[in-house]
Parts: structure tokens; C-alpha cells; sequence
């Protein structure tokens, strides 16, 4: 099944100019007689119509631009119009959807192209994720710039995924893989990373149980836990109302010092008073006072002095009094003293005891940490084997399924090498310059002018194992820009030209764009020579923009 393209319609909006090209389905020459007439403009819009990001010169970039395609695919004909992100799918001349990215696009094609490519990412996790649309093209498309590089990168945007695996893509052509076979090689791989990864981790774990169990024999005891565990609990407890008994010791001890202290002020004020002399004013004045009880006379000097001898007495019985309290509380003092600091010695005792005993117990918990610990590993390490050898069984079933692949492979390689062989010696390129086993999609190191030589040589022989493989699968237009590029001399050019439009192998669509090549073309029957003869550097035409003007207005209404 081939994919056709009759034409293709490429629009400057803002200025209101188009170029329209139209395509056999055979054999096309794009040429002019001068450069920068737009032979790459054209090529490259072929698959960027169709979801491809490809390589636009600068100018190209600051156009407006508006490409739609139609081809034709099992009898079936489309047209996919493209602006910017968005796309346009009409079929046989009704619209059927607009597409607001390439990835809504995709979906749709792999049912029009009966093909769906998935790959494995370079993310982090390897994500199994569909292929862009570029990858369709790939094995059909040479850009200009860099299409005839090594590794043939004429898309861009297309580093999502790493060179082995869009070299993988081309053997989903050729009907080798399938998503399955990604499905299954992901699978594989990762449970030989996860094995390596276990049996590392085992290799971890037996070490250091081996250090543990070592320091473990060193260290074996015998425990009494239950009576060592009681006694540790008495002794707490014990503790407990020794604290207690202290913080009653020390408040007593406080109160009784500072009730100590204020008699000691006391005293010590009476003492200032009992030996202060109390004058008696005015002695010599006396003053005659009668009794009114008794009638008698008396003076006045004999009541001061009664006065002062009862204050006196007064003073020396509270001096005597505090005396006698001041003894009685440094006795108590001394025996609170001596009851707090006996209860300082037995705290300290039992907080020894206690710690022998914790050092004890700790050493038990260590010991019985140890065990557990090995337990542990002990059983990952079990566990460990046991997924080794389900993940080996696996790997092993995996591999039997991928045989049927890698059986397919090399069968398709060994029919690619042989059609790549011959193609390599009618282009005149040298054993030497090739290496002996070469896949579809591999990069052919080649010295000068033999590099373009073999990169068309892969291309054909490509398609040519396709048809042999799988002829139900689609095929798509090979896209070819300058294969005169690296300095091909007149004589190779020819032979590269002539080869293509003349080639028979297959039905494929061949589009060539070239300056040189017009006179073999027309020596050769039913080739289309598309001969470009607008003004340089301007590709687009108003007058081509008014003969579709109303065909432009309604796709650009449906955007």
C-alpha cells in the first residue's frame, strides 16, 4: 500500500501569494536553472504538512504560512491542511476534523496509515510513548541540510528518543516489531537491571550480617530479663520516694533556716536595746503627784523609774526566750541536715545500682537489637532471591517470546544487506568504504562524495525490503533534496539520478529536487520534470493566490 501525493499548496497569507505544485505518481524531477528558487521550501512542506518538524530557512520562518497536501492512500483521497500546530483532515473532499496539535494528528493518521510506532523514551522510567509523526517518514525523507549528515537527522524535534531506538522504528516498516515486541524488550531489560540491582543489594546484605553476627558471638550473655527488669523497677521506684523525701528534707531545712535567720535579727536587736541607757529627763525637777485613792503624796521621778526597771526585765525575758529558740532550731538544723545528707547517699547508691543494672539490660537490648537486625536482612535477603528467580524466570520466558523477533531481524537484515550490495556497486561505491553487516537505519560512515551515494543506496534498498517483507504495509513518497551535494562529480550525479528515476524495484513515488539532472529526465520516459522559473528568493505568486483564493478562504475559515 502506497501513499500518493498529487499536490501540494503552499500559502504566504499576509501578503496573499501561494504556490501550488503538482505530482505524478511516478517519477518527479523538481529543478530550475538557477539556486533559491525554492526546490527546498517545496520539499521540505511535503511532510511538514503531514506532522513533521522540519528545518525552514530563516524567511520561510516569518511567513505566515498556510501548506495543505492532498495524496491519495488506498484508494481513498485526503487532504491535510496545516497552520502552525493545528491541522485540517478532509476526506474525499469532506472535512472531517480540525486538529489542534500534532498529537491529535497522530492518533488519526495511524488509523488512515494502519501504523502506530511506539518507542522506548530517554526518560528517567524508559516510558513506552508514541512516536510523532516524523518517524512515518524517516526512512523516505533527505533534507538538504541535513539529511546527507551521518546519522541522517532531516527532522527535528525528534530527541525524545535515542538513536538505537529510532533505529528501531524502521524494522516497524519493515513488519519485524511491533508495539508488543517494545512492550516485551522494555520488560526485559528492566527486570535484568532490577536482578543486577538485587543481587548487589544481597552481596550488602550478607556483609553485614556477617559483621553482625560476629560481634554478636562476642558478646553472648546470659540474661535474667524478668528479675532484671523487676529490679530496675524497684530501684526506680525507690528512687522516686527518695526524691520525694528530699524535696521534704530541703523545704523543712529552708523553712527552718530562715525562721533561724529572723530570730538571730531578733536577738540581736534586744541585745541593742538592753544595753542602750535609758535617760530620765529632768531629774533634778520633781513633781509632786497626790494618790486619789489613797490621798498621799508622791513625786513624780519614782514613776519613771518604775517604768524603766519593768521595760528592762521585759527585754532580758525575750532575750532569754529567743536564746532558748535559737539552740532548740540549730539542733533541729543539724538533724535535718544530717537526715538530708544521708538521703543524698542513698540516692546516690541507688542511682549507681540503678546503672549497673541499665548497663546491663542495655547490653540485653543491644544484643537483642543485633538478633533482630539479622533477621531482617536475613529475610531480605531471602526475599531477594525469591524475586531473583521469578524475575529470571521471567527473563527467561521474555526471551523465548523475543527469539520470533530477533529471528525475523536478521532474516530482514540478511535480504537488506543483499539488495544494499548490489545497490552499493551500481552506484560505484567501494566494498571497503561499507561495513559488512548493516541494519536498516544505521549510519554509513563513508569517505567524501561516497557518502550521498550510500544514503540514496539505503534508501532503495530499504523500500526494496519492504516490498519483499511486508508489501501490505505502507510506503511512503521518498523525498529527495540535492543529491548532488559533497561535491559529486557530473558523472556519479547522473548515475545517482538515473538510478532513482528509473527505479522499478518497487511503487514508490519518487520526488527529487535538484539543479542538475533535467537532461537525464528527459531521456527517460514518463518522468514529470517540474521546472521552477519564478524570481529568486520569491517562491509565492499572487496570480497562483487568486486562481484559489475562495479554495484558501474556506480552509482558513475552518482554522
Amino acid at each position: 500500500m502506497n501513499l500518493i501525493i498529487t499536490s501540494i499548496t503552499i500559502v504566504d497569507l499576509t501578503n496573499k501569494e501561494a504556490k501550488r505544485i503538482h505530482f505524478s505518481e511516478g517519477k518527479n524531477l523538481l529543478t530550475s536553472d538557477r539556486n533559491h528558487l525554492g526546490k527546498s521550501v517545496i520539499m521540505k512542506s511535503i511532510y511538514y504538512t503531514l506532522g513533521a518538524e522540519v528545518f525552514f530557512p530563516k524567511p520561510i520562518k516569518a511567513v505566515n504560512l498556510l501548506t495543505y497536501i492532498d495524496f491519495i492512500v488506498d484508494n481513498s483521497k485526503f487532504r491535510v491542511c496545516r497552520l502552525n500546530r493545528s491541522f485540517v483532515l478532509y476526506k474525499n473532499r469532506e472535512f472531517v476534523k480540525k486538529y489542534i496539535s500534532v498529537e491529535e494528528l497522530r492518533d488519526t493518521l495511524e488509523d488512515i496509515f494502519k501504523l502506530q510506532i511506539n518507542l522506548v523514551g530517554k526518560d528517567a522510567l524508559g516510558t513506552i510513548t508514541k512516536c510523532p509523526p516524523a518517524f512515518y517518514y524517516m526512512p523516505y525523507y533527505v533534507d538538504q541540510e541535513n539529511g546527507w549528515s551521518v546519522n541522517s537527522f532531516s527532522f527535528d524535534r525528534m530527541g525524545q528518543f535515542d538513536l538505537p531506538q529510532r533505529k528501531n522504528s524502521y524494522f516497524f516498516h519493515l513488519g519485524v516489531f511491533d508495539n508488543d515486541y517494545v512492550r516485551k524488550s522494555k520488560l526485559q531489560k528492566a527486570n535484568e537491571r532490577k536482578i543486577t540491582q538485587l543481587s548487589n543489594d544481597n552481596q550488602k546484605y550478607l556483609t553485614v550480617i556477617e559483621t553482625l553476627q560476629n560481634g554478636l558471638d562476642d558478646t553472648q550473655m546470659s540474661f535474667d530479663v524478668t528479675s532484671l527488669e523487676r529490679a530496675i523497677n524497684t530501684r526506680q521506684d525507690e528512687i522516686k520516694k527518695i526524691l520525694e523525701d528530699i524535696a521534704k528534707s530541703r523545704s523543712a531545712l529552708v523553712e527552718a533556716e530562715d525562721e533561724y535567720i529572723q530570730l538571730i535579727h531578733d536577738k540581736e536587736v534586744l541585745a541593742k536595746y538592753i544595753k542602750k541607757k535609758v535617760p530620765i529627763d529632768n531629774e533634778n525637777e520633781e513633781e509632786i503627784v497626790e494618790c486619789p485613792r489613797c490621798g498621799m503624796f508622791f513625786e513624780r521621778s519614782m514613776k519613771q523609774k518604775l517604768e524603766k526597771m519593768y521595760l528592762l526585765e521585759s527585754l532580758h525575758d525575750d532575750y532569754t526566750n529567743i536564746t532558748d529558740d535559737i539552740n532548740k532550731l540549730e539542733k533541729r538544723i543539724a538533724k535535718l541536715k544530717n537526715k538530708f545528707s544521708e538521703k543524698q547517699d542513698l540516692l546516690q547508691f541507688y542511682e549507681k545500682s540503678l546503672a549497673d543494672n541499665q548497663e546491663i539490660y542495655n547490653a540485653y537490648l543491644k544484643s537483642k537489637a543485633t538478633q533482630q537486625l539479622l533477621l531482617e536482612y536475613q529475610t531480605k535477603v531471602g526475599a531477594n532471591i525469591a524475586e531473583i528467580e521469578r524475575l529470571g524466570k521471567e527473563t527467561s520466558d521474555i526471551r523465548k517470546q523475543l527469539a520470533s523477533y530477533n529471528e525475523e531481524r536478521t532474516q530482514t537484515n540478511n535480504i537488506y544487506q543483499t539488495n544494499l550490495s548490489r545497490l552499493l556497486m551500481d552506484l560505484d561505491v567501494p566494498k571497503d568504504q561499507v561495513e559488512e553487516e548493516i541494519e536498516p537505519g544505521t549510519a554509513i560512515i563513508a569517505s567524501g562524495a561516497y557518502g550521498p551515494r550510500c544514503k540514496v543506496a539505503q534508501m532503495l534498498s530499504f523500500v526494496q525490503t519492504q516490498k519483499k517483507k511486508c508489501p501490505d504495509m505502507i510506503s511512503f513518497p521518498l523525498v529527495i533534496d540535492s543529491p548532488n551535494v559533497l561535491e559529486q562529480d557530473k558523472e556519479h550525479l547522473d548515475s545517482v539520478i538515473r538510478t532513482l528515476l528509473t527505479w522499478d524495484k518497487t511503487e514508490n513515488q519518487i520526488i527529487i529536487a535538484s539543479i542538475e539532472g533535467k537532461e537525464t529526465a528527459n531521456s527517460i520516459p514518463g518522468v514529470n520534470i517540474i521546472l521552477l522559473e519564478n524570481p529568486q528568493n520569491h517562491l509565492f505568486s499572487k496570480v497562483e493566490y487568486t486562481s484559489y483564493e475562495q479554495e484558501i478562504s474556506e480552509i482558513f475559515t475552518v482554522f
